[in-house]
């Protein structure tokens, strides 16, 4: 059988010989770091998210640290974000000193709830690829970074691109291998603002700024690093953004599978279709009552695992984090929808080159694991 010929993870990058040949042509290139593919792929982004700029950096965690020093968070304000996200989208502002303020989440989407009142600065994430209705936010004042590490390629329910920054003054994007399109390590920020450009560009080159006069010339503003991209991981990227629309579609086929496949399963939710024709899909999370199938996510993990499947869990919520908790203890009751999420979120494998053979060998196995073969 497929499963025990295959392992099968729960994400992988889609290489081919063009991205090889990509890759191998910078290297015999006399600038290879902060050169033309670097540029070439910011040029790229700003136009696929129709934004007036973007720049990359060293990874998606370095992006969001940028884009949270170009929004100029300040310790002790406030930043509200959802629960259900990676450490990244959050630890740029802990480093500030800032204090955090969560919203619950919506289980239909997995993404964080736009009805509820907003504090501070605002950063959204458009979780697994769905995009949050961003027209429908309440907030007032405070900087808007919307975390779009999943959501290369999705739209608003408007129509508009995630990335164009239509109502935000950033969004970031990430090309992790897990990630939609990937640079092996790396992470862009678009934006609308030539203020918030320039602070970008002075954060990911060490605080730099130079004389516009005399080349030579610079001075130092702030305390930042290193965060270029190098034209190693630009000129993969670039050729990834090529097959960007037929990877989306490849996804959302895969998608409509697995919800043909699990759709009248006793027990197991899935998220809404309602965004299926708009979302890119970085991920594909069900959510299964494991109580009532006398298991656990668990057993249900090690027995895919050993069968060659591997699952993951997107995501713990913050507030249950060492980091977190120490500071905001307690939080569970709070968040009556994140956490029935979290007790019953399995994330399921997705990438481009997953077949529907392979997607019928998890299933197979996923319902065996829970008892409903």
């Amino acid at each position: 059988m497929l499963w025990m010929m295959e392992e099968i993870p729960y994400t992988k990058p889609s290489i081919e010989s063009g991205d090889i040949q990509a890759v191998l042509k910078t290297l015999t290139s006399p600038q290879i770091t902060r050169g033309k593919h670097v540029q070439a792929f910011e040029d790229a982004v700003a136009q696929v998210c129709s934004a007036n700029y973007a720049v990359a950096f060293s990874s998606g965690s370095a992006a969001l640290s940028a884009a949270t020093f170009a929004a100029k968070v300040r310790p002790k304000e406030m930043v509200t974000t959802t629960p259900n996200t990676f450490i990244a989208t959050v630890a740029p502002s802990l480093q500030i000193g800032a204090r955090l303020h969560f919203l619950d989440i919506d289980r239909t989407t997995g993404n964080l709830n736009i009805n509820a009142p907003i504090k501070g600065h605002f950063f959204p994430v458009h979780f697994g690829g769905i995009a949050i209705d961003m027209q429908k936010r309440t907030h007032q004042g405070g900087c808007i970074i919307e975390d779009g590490a999943h959501a290369l390629g999705s739209k608003y329910p408007c129509g508009n691109k995630v990335g164009s920054c239509t109502y935000s003054d950033m969004t970031i994007f990430s090309f992790h291998p897990a990630k939609i399109i990937t640079s092996g390590e790396g992470g862009i920020v678009t934006t609308n603002d030539a203020k918030v450009f320039a602070r970008l560009k002075t954060f990911r080159n060490n605080g730099i700024t130079r004389d516009t006069k005399n080349f030579w010339d610079y001075d130092v503003t702030d305390a930042t690093g290193n965060t270029h991209m190098t034209d190693i991981h630009a000129a993969l990227a670039l050729s990834q953004l090529e097959r960007l629309s037929s990877f989306i579609i490849k996804r959302r086929k895969l998608v409509a599978y697995y919800r043909d496949k699990l759709k009248h399963i006793p027990h197991i939710r899935l998220f809404t279709d309602a965004f299926d024709t708009i979302s890119a899909f970085h991920l594909f999370v069900i959510q299964i009552d494991f109580k009532a199938c006398n298991t656990s996510r668990e057993n249900v993990m090690h027995a895919l695992k050993n069968q060659g499947i591997t699952t993951a869990l997107h995501y713990k919520p913050l507030y249950r984090l060492s980091l977190i908790e120490k500071k905001m203890p307690h939080l569970e009751k709070t968040f009556p929808e994140m956490e029935a999420y979290f007790q019953s979120a399995l994330t399921l494998p997705l990438y481009v080159d997953l077949t529907e053979k392979m997607i019928d060998a998890i299933v197979e196995k996923l319902l065996l694991a829970i008892g409903k073969r």
